[in-house]
C-alpha cells in the first residue's frame, strides 16, 4: 500500500502560496514620505455594489412591473385635459366653475385645519425638543424616555390618529389634533437633533457670569432656535396641507373629498384636474411666502450705511436715520397676516366633543387597542391578514419607491437650482411643485389603471413619483446653498458645466441627499396606509380598514406593533448609515465595542513589539501598521522573498525555520495574556479607588454619573499603561 507523502519543502511552499493568497485580501503596509500607511482591500465598495445589484434584481422580481393597460392609462391621462365638460354626480350636474368654487371652499377648510394644527404642533414641539436634547438635559432618565415616546408616536401612521380622534371630537377638531400630533412628532426630532449639535458654550458662559437659565436661553439659544422653528414650521405646513387633503378617507371633509368618492372615475378626470390645479396654486403661494420670509426675515442682512464723514455730526445722524432698514414694517405686515389667518381658522373649528355613542365606542376601542390580537401573527399558511408578510411587502414598496424617487429627484433637483440652470431652473421648480402638490393616493388611483395585476407596482410608482417632488425640493435647496466661491474656483481653472456639476455639486450634496433618502424610506412606509385606502397596498388597506372600526382595534394594534418595531429598527439603521455618510463612521469612535476592539489591537501590537524587541508607539496608526506587518511577515519565507531558493534549503533547515515561527507565535500569545492580566488588574484597582474617592461627592443612586467617572478614570489609566512602554531613542 503506497502512502501519499509530501516533503516538508513542498508543504512550506503550499503554505506560502496560501499565505500569499490570504495576504492579497489583507491590509497592506507601506511608507509614504516616511509616514506609515495601511492600505485596505476595498471590501466595502465591492459588497455595496453586489448588494445594490441583488436588491435591484430582487425588487424587479417581487414587484413584477405590469404595463398591460398602458393604452387605457394614456387615454385616462388625456381626460385630465378636457375643458368645458359638465359632469353628473347623482342627480346633480357640475360645471367646471362649480367644481372650482367647491375646490376653493374645501381648500379653505383644509388650510384652516393645517394652520391651526401646525401652530399647535410647533408650540408643543419646543419644550419636548428641549426635554429630548442631551445637550440641555444631562439626565438620561429624562431625555431617553422622551426620545423613545416621540419615536413611537412618530412611527404610528398619522391617519390612525385621525381615526382615533374622530371618535372623541368633532371632525374639525379631530383633523386639527391629528395634524398637531404629526407636526409635533416631526419637529421634535428635527429640533432636538439641531440642539444636540449646537454649541452651547455661550449659554453656559452666560450662566457662569450670574445670569439665570431663562435669560441665558433667551439671549444665546432662542435666536438660533426661532429661525429653525420658522423654517421647519413652513416645511411642516406644506407637508400637512397634503396630509389634510387625505383626511377625506377618514370622513373629515377636506379638498381630498373631491379627489375621491364620486369624482374618482375616468369620465370625471377633467374636474379632478381643476382640484389639482387649485392645490398646485396653493403650493406655489406657500413656496413664494416661504421664499419671502427666508430672504427678508430669517436670512436678512441689513446693508452697511453710507455716511459722509465730512458732514457735521447732526447731519451724519440724519443720514443714518434715513438709511435705517424698513424691514420691521414688512415683519409687522407678515405678523398681522398670520394673526388674521390664525383667528379666521379658529372660527372654522367646531369646538365640541363627539357624541355619547362615539365616546363609548372609543372607550371600547381603547381597551382593545391595548390588548393586541396575537393570533394574527400565528396564521401564516394561506392567511391574508398576517402583519408580517404584508408588512414586509409594504417595506419593499417603501424601499423601491424611495430609490426610484431619489434617482429622478437627484437630477431634477440639480437642474431646479438657480445657481446651476439660471432662469431655466423655474421649469424644474414648477415640476417639483406639481409632483409635491398631488397627493399620493391620487397617483395610486392612476397607476392602478395602468397595472392590471400587480398592485405593488402601482404602489411603488405612486409613492415613487410623489417622492420625486419631496426629495427634489430638498436636493434643490442643498444645491442653492453651495457657496458661490466654489463655482468661481472651478471657472478659474476652465472647468466645463458638467465638471462643475460633478465636482462642485454632486460631491457637496451627496451625503445630505442620501441622508434624506433614508428618512424618505420611513415616510413612504407609513404612506402605504394612504395608498392602501385605494387598494395599492394590502398592508395599508388592512390598517385603514381596522382603524375605522373601534371593535377591531385589537387587530389594528397588532399591525401598529409591527409598524412601530419596523420603523424603530429603520430609524436606528438610518441613524447608523447617516453617521457613515456624514462622518465616515458607522459608529462613534467612543462606542463600547470599538473601545474593546481598539484595546485588543493595542494589546497584540504591544506583545508583538515586546517579542521582537521593537519600538512601540501609543498611537492607532502605528498599531495598525505593526499588526499589518506582522500578518504579512507571519511566514519569514515570504518577507525574505526566497521562495525560488527552497530547493537549495535542506528539509531540516525548513523544519527549524518553521519551529522558530511557531515559537515566536507562542511567545506573542504569552505576552498578550500577561498584558491582558495586567490591564484587568489595573482596571479593577482604578475602579475600586475611583468609587471610594467619589463616594463622598456622588450619591449612590446617581448610577450614570458614577459610571461615567469610572469609565473616564479607566480610560486614562489604560492610556498611561500603554504610554509606559514607549521608548524614546
Amino acid at each position: 500500500m503506497q502512502k501519499n507523502s509530501q516533503s516538508p519543502s513542498s508543504k512550506v511552499l503550499n503554505e506560502s502560496r496560501f499565505e500569499k493568497l490570504i495576504n492579497f485580501f489583507q491590509p497592506k503596509f507601506t511608507d509614504i514620505n516616511n509616514q506609515k500607511v495601511v492600505k485596505k482591500f476595498p471590501w466595502d465598495k465591492i459588497l455595496a455594489s453586489l448588494l445594490i445589484i441583488v436588491l435591484f434584481i430582487g425588487f424587479f422580481t417581487l414587484i413584477k412591473p405590469d404595463f398591460q393597460n398602458w393604452k387605457i392609462f394614456w387615454k385616462s391621462i388625456a381626460k385630465f385635459f378636457e375643458i368645458n365638460k359638465v359632469i353628473e354626480i347623482g342627480i346633480s350636474k357640475f360645471t367646471p366653475l362649480d367644481t372650482f368654487k367647491r375646490s376653493l371652499q374645501f381648500l379653505w377648510t383644509t388650510v384652516s385645519y393645517s394652520v391651526l394644527g401646525t401652530i399647535l404642533g410647533m408650540v408643543v414641539s419646543v419644550p419636548l425638543a428641549l426635554l429630548s436634547s442631551k445637550n440641555f438635559i444631562k439626565n438620561k432618565f429624562i431625555f431617553i424616555p422622551f426620545r423613545i415616546i416621540m419615536s413611537i408616536i412618530r412611527a404610528v401612521p398619522p391617519v390612525v390618529f385621525a381615526f382615533i380622534f374622530s371618535f372623541l371630537f368633532s371632525n374639525s377638531l379631530a383633523a386639527t389634533f391629528s395634524i398637531a400630533v404629526f407636526v409635533c412628532s416631526l419637529m421634535t426630532k428635527w429640533l432636538y437633533e439641531d440642539l444636540d449639535t449646537y454649541d452651547i458654550s455661550a449659554y453656559q458662559g452666560m450662566q457662569a457670569i450670574g445670569n439665570g437659565k431663562i435669560l441665558a436661553f433667551k439671549k444665546s439659544i432662542f435666536p438660533y432656535l426661532s429661525k429653525r422653528i420658522v423654517s421647519y414650521g413652513f416645511y411642516s405646513f406644506e407637508m400637512v396641507v397634503r396630509f389634510a387633503a387625505i383626511l377625506s378617507i377618514v370622513g373629515i371633509p377636506t379638498i381630498g373629498q373631491l379627489l375621491s368618492d364620486n369624482y374618482a372615475s375616468i369620465d370625471k378626470f377633467s374636474h379632478i384636474s381643476i382640484v389639482l390645479w387649485t392645490l398646485i396654486s396653493l403650493m406655489i403661494l406657500i413656496e413664494l411666502l416661504n421664499y419671502v420670509i427666508k430672504k427678508y426675515i430669517l436670512e436678512f442682512t441689513p446693508k452697511h450705511p453710507n455716511i459722509d464723514a465730512k458732514l457735521p455730526f447732526s447731519e451724519q445722524v440724519n443720514q443714518l436715520k434715513r438709511q435705517k432698514s424698513k424691514i420691521y414694517i414688512f415683519k409687522i405686515i407678515i405678523a398681522i397676516f398670520i394673526a388674521i389667518i390664525f383667528i379666521a381658522t379658529l372660527l372654522q373649528i367646531e369646538w365640541k366633543l363627539g357624541n355619547s355613542v362615539k365616546i363609548i365606542q372609543f372607550e371600547t376601542g381603547m381597551q382593545k387597542l391595548f390588548n393586541p390580537d396575537w393570533s394574527l401573527f400565528r396564521e401564516f399558511s394561506g392567511s391574508k391578514t398576517n402583519p408580517i408578510p404584508l408588512g414586509f411587502e409594504a417595506l419593499l414598496i417603501a424601499l423601491a419607491s424611495s430609490i426610484i424617487g431619489f434617482i429622478f429627484a437627484f437630477a431634477i433637483g440639480i437642474f431646479a437650482a438657480k445657481n446651476i440652470s439660471g432662469y431655466f431652473s423655474y421649469i424644474f421648480k414648477f415640476v417639483i411643485i406639481v409632483l409635491r402638490a398631488i397627493p399620493a393616493f391620487t397617483f395610486a388611483l392612476l397607476f392602478l389603471i395602468l397595472s392590471k395585476e400587480s398592485r405593488m407596482f402601482a404602489g411603488v410608482l405612486a409613492l415613487g413619483i410623489h417622492s420625486i417632488g419631496m426629495l427634489g425640493k430638498l436636493i434643490m435647496e442643498s444645491v442653492e446653498k453651495i457657496p458661490r466661491k466654489i463655482f468661481q474656483s472651478l471657472d478659474s481653472i476652465g472647468a466645463t458645466w458638467f465638471q462643475k456639476v460633478k465636482f462642485g455639486v454632486v460631491k457637496a450634496i451627496l451625503p445630505q441627499a442620501l441622508s434624506n433618502l433614508l428618512y424618505r424610506i420611513e415616510i413612504n412606509f407609513k404612506s402605504t396606509v394612504v395608498i392602501g385606502a385605494v387598494g395599492a397596498s394590502e398592508f395599508g388597506f388592512q390598517v385603514f380598514t381596522y382603524s375605522g372600526n373601534s371593535m377591531e382595534w385589537d387587530k389594528l394594534s397588532s399591525y401598529l406593533i409591527f409598524t412601530i418595531v419596523v420603523l424603530l429598527i429603520l430609524e436606528q439603521i438610518s441613524n447608523i448609515l447617516r453617521s457613515k455618510i456624514m462622518t465616515g463612521y458607522f459608529f462613534t469612535q467612543d462606542v463600547w465595542f470599538k473601545r474593546m476592539i481598539r484595546e485588543k489591537m493595542y494589546i497584540k501590537a504591544l506583545a508583538i513589539c515586546n517579542s521582537n524587541d521593537d519600538i512601540f508607539l501609543n498611537e492607532t496608526r502605528y498599531v495598525k501598521y505593526v499588526l499589518a506587518k506582522h500578518k504579512f511577515d507571519k511566514l519569514p519565507l515570504l518577507s525574505l522573498n526566497n521562495l525560488p531558493l527552497l530547493s537549495s534549503i535542506s528539509d531540516a533547515q525548513l523544519i527549524d525555520l518553521k519551529n522558530n515561527v511557531r515559537n515566536k507565535e507562542n511567545l506573542i500569545k504569552k505576552n498578550m495574556k500577561l498584558i491582558s492580566q495586567n490591564l484587568k488588574k489595573l482596571k479593577s484597582d482604578v475602579c475600586r479607588e475611583t468609587l471610594a474617592n467619589a463616594s463622598t461627592q456622588i450619591k449612590k443612586w446617581q448610577i450614570f454619573k458614577r459610571n461615567k467617572i469610572v469609565r473616564k478614570s479607566i480610560k486614562y489609566a489604560v492610556e498611561k499603561y500603554f504610554e509606559s512602554f514607549v521608548r524614546i531613542y
